[in-house]
């Protein structure tokens, strides 16, 4: 479809507004509330306060695109990978080592051991089906168990992986041939368990940091260090965990950054990059209203009814009526 003729008017700079967010972010923008037809073709809406709430927003999605177009360089850790944006050039890296992975593949197994004797518990004896499912989940520790020596791991590691996967073996033969586990049972195998899948998820953290710290250095190189003290840093994760995060704390220690605030954003459930630049571009606009109405520049990370919220609550709930 060709594009509407060059018109001065609000709606065909919107559009424009538009197209030039979605090439930056590589994706369609974000929904947005419908707004009349920028050909003004079509009819607007009956309704004048609408039509002047969808021109509001559109002059907030321009501002988020014109904020983000004038951004400095973005860091964006997504899954094992680093992306590093700087204007047009996009650079893709992975980060996290296999070892990493070796050594949470581990300990997931006395974890999901766990979760699901807590998921029966109760159940005595236990139902065949979930005893069959144990059977299978059991068959897999052997095949497992002869990548050990192989998997890159020092020999401190591989005596690990062999204990831990010699423990829940014994375990779950014990819960097979009882056709039950009490839950002092499976509390005193885990608490067993712990100070090993601490040790792996200790080495597993010091790989990816190693890891994490060569790539970002040779990226450092790269950068002018105007471009450096400009940087922005997104971690796309799960809600789930968020508190603590590896990512978070390594770029928070290396900007010298208390922790996620206006050059560190943790993108939560986003899930994709385009995503997450959008909520960079947010950020950004969002600091500067805070700073314009408030002289607070993170006043928007709050909802703005939070304040008459708070004030009203006491007279709505604790007065008698």
């Amino acid at each position: 479809m060709p594009m509407p003729s060059p018109c001065p008017c609000l709606w065909n700079r919107v559009c424009g507004g538009l197209a030039a967010l979605a090439l930056i972010i590589g994706m369609r923008s974000p929904a947005v509330p419908q707004v009349p037809d920028p050909t003004g073709k079509a009819e607007q809406t009956a309704d004048p306060l609408l039509n002047l709430n969808n021109a509001s927003r559109m002059f907030y999605t321009l501002a988020k695109q014109q904020s983000l177009a004038r951004s400095g360089p973005v860091l964006i850790v997504i899954g094992d990978d680093l992306v590093l944006r700087k204007g047009a050039k996009r650079t893709q890296a992975r980060f996290i080592p296999e070892i990493y992975h070796t050594l949470k593949t581990f300990d997931h197994i006395p974890l999901a051991l766990d979760v699901a004797l807590t998921a029966h518990a109760g159940e005595t004896p236990l139902g065949e089906d979930f005893l069959n499912e144990l059977r299978d989940y059991r068959g897999l520790f052997p095949a497992a168990g002869e990548r050990i020596d192989g998997a890159g791991l020092d020999a401190e590691q591989r005596a690990r992986q062999k204990t831990i996967i010699a423990a829940c073996a014994q375990f779950v033969d014990s819960v097979l041939d009882k056709r039950q586990c009490s839950p002092a049972e499976r509390m005193n195998f885990t608490r067993k368990m712990t100070p090993l899948l601490m040790a792996n998820a200790s080495a597993a953290a010091r790989a990816a940091l190693d890891s994490l710290h060569r790539q970002v250095c040779e990226w450092k190189g790269q950068l002018t260090p105007q471009e450096w003290s400009e940087l922005t840093v997104l971690v796309i994760g799960r809600q789930l965990p968020r508190k603590d995060n590896l990512a978070v704390q390594y770029f928070a220690r290396l900007l010298g950054q208390p922790g996620e605030g206006k050059r560190l954003i943790y993108a939560e459930g986003l899930g994709d990059e385009p995503r997450a630049l959008d909520l960079l571009a947010t950020h950004l606009v969002d600091t500067q209203v805070g700073i314009d109405f408030f002289n607070d520049p993170n006043r928007m990370a709050r909802d703005l009814l939070s304040d008459g919220t708070r004030d009203y609550l006491p007279l709505l709930l604790d007065q008698p009526r």
